[in-house]
C-alpha cells in the first residue's frame, strides 16, 4: 500500500512538472512596477526608496519614477519625495531586453537569492522587487544586488540580478534619479519644494497604502513616508535673549550658518560692546558661546542701531541659536 501511494506521488509530482515545462509562455506585460530598496551603513538615513512604473504606449513607454526618502533625524523630521516623468521610445519589450519577467523561472531566482546567506556580510547594497501582473496574477520578482555587484571588480552577479542592475542603471540615467548621489546629511535651505502639483495614479496608489508591502521587511512603508513628506519643515529660531542695559532701536538677527546648522551647532552666544556717538555698536567683544556662531552675531551686530542718548554706554546681550528639534536639549 505505502508503495502504491509513493509511486502516485511521484507520478502526480512528474505531472506537474511536465505541465510546467510545457505550459504556454506568459505574453509580454504591458505594465511593469519596479521598486528598490537601496540600503547603505552611512546615514541617517540609510535607506532611499523609489517605486518606477512603466507602461507600454505602442512604441513608446511611459516612465514615472517617484523617490522617497526617509527623514534624517529629529532635527529635519521631513521625509523627501520627487517625481520625474517621461517618455522612452522603445516598447516595453526592447527596455526589458526582450525578458519577460512572467517567465522567469521561480527556481531560478530562489537560488540566486540564496547568495546573500552564503557571503559575506552586506552593509550596503539593492533590495529590487518587480511587480508584474501575469496571467496566474500579481507576480513579485524579489532580487538582491549586493555591493559585491557594485563595487566589485570581478564579481559573478547572477543572470536575474544582473538583468535587474542593468534595467535600473538605464532608468536612473533616464530620469537623472540616483539614490546614492544624495547628500549624506541634509543641507540646509535645500528644500524639495514640496509636493508635484499634479497628482498621478502613481502617487495616490502610495499614499492609499498600495506599495507599503512590495519590499517586505523594510524598515520604512511608503504611505507613512508620503505623508511626512507633506509636513511643514521645521525652521530654527534666533533670538536675542538679552540686551542690557538698553536694546536697540534697529535690530537683525543673525543668520544661522548653514555648516552649523548640518553639524547641529546651537545655543546662545554672550557679547558685549559700547554704543558710538552715531549709535553702533563698537569694540564687540564675544564672552562665549558656540565658536561657529560668533562670526555670525558679530556680522548681525554691526547692523545694530541704538539712540543717540545711550552713546558710551556698555551693552551686554545675548542670541539665542535654536534648531528647534530634540537635540536642542542635549
Amino acid at each position: 500500500m505505502q508503495k502504491l501511494r509513493a509511486l502516485a506521488l511521484a507520478l502526480l509530482i512528474i505531472g506537474t512538472c511536465v505541465a510546467q515545462e510545457h505550459r504556454t509562455p506568459d505574453k509580454f506585460p504591458t505594465e511593469v512596477v519596479i521598486g528598490r530598496d537601496s540600503f547603505i551603513d552611512i546615514g541617517p538615513p540609510f535607506n532611499y526608496y523609489d517605486l518606477t512604473f512603466l507602461i507600454s504606449g505602442g512604441g513608446d513607454t511611459d516612465v514615472e519614477r517617484v523617490s522617497l526618502t526617509p527623514p534624517a533625524d529629529a532635527c529635519y523630521p521631513r521625509a523627501e519625495i520627487k517625481v520625474a516623468r517621461l517618455v522612452l521610445h522603445e516598447n516595453l519589450s526592447s527596455l526589458l531586453k526582450t525578458t519577460n519577467p512572467c517567465n522567469i523561472p521561480e527556481k531560478t531566482l530562489r537560488a540566486e537569492l540564496k547568495r546573500r546567506e552564503k557571503g559575506s556580510p552586506v552593509f550596503s547594497g539593492m533590495n529590487v522587487s518587480i511587480q508584474v501582473q501575469c496571467s496566474g496574477g500579481t507576480r513579485v520578482i524579489r532580487a538582491d544586488i549586493l555591493d559585491r555587484d557594485i563595487f566589485g571588480d570581478q564579481t559573478k552577479t547572477p543572470q536575474y540580478t544582473s538583468w535587474s542592475r542593468t534595467l535600473l542603471d538605464e532608468l536612473d540615467k533616464a530620469t537623472g534619479d540616483h539614490p546614492w548621489d544624495k547628500p549624506v546629511f541634509p543641507i540646509p535651505g535645500a528644500d524639495s519644494g514640496g509636493l508635484p502639483i499634479s497628482q498621478s495614479a502613481a502617487l495616490r496608489g502610495i499614499a492609499d497604502g498600495k506599495f507599503d508591502g512590495i519590499f517586505g521587511n523594510s524598515p520604512d512603508r511608503l504611505s507613512a513616508l508620503y505623508r511626512l513628506a507633506q509636513d511643514v519643515p521645521r525652521q530654527p529660531s534666533i533670538e536675542l535673549t538679552k540686551s542690557d542695559p538698553v536694546r536697540p532701536e534697529t535690530y537683525v538677527d543673525p543668520v544661522y550658518p548653514p555648516i552649523a546648522r548640518a553639524a547641529r551647532v546651537h545655543g546662545t552666544v554672550d557679547f558685549h560692546f559700547v554704543v558710538g556717538g552715531n549709535g553702533t555698536a563698537n569694540n564687540i567683544t564675544i564672552d562665549g558661546g558656540p565658536r561657529m556662531l560668533w562670526q555670525a552675531t558679530s556680522d548681525a551686530i554691526a547692523n545694530w542701531k541704538f539712540s543717540a542718548d545711550d552713546s558710551g554706554k556698555v551693552v551686554r546681550a545675548a542670541v539665542r541659536f535654536g534648531l528647534n528639534c530634540a537635540s536642542d536639549s542635549k
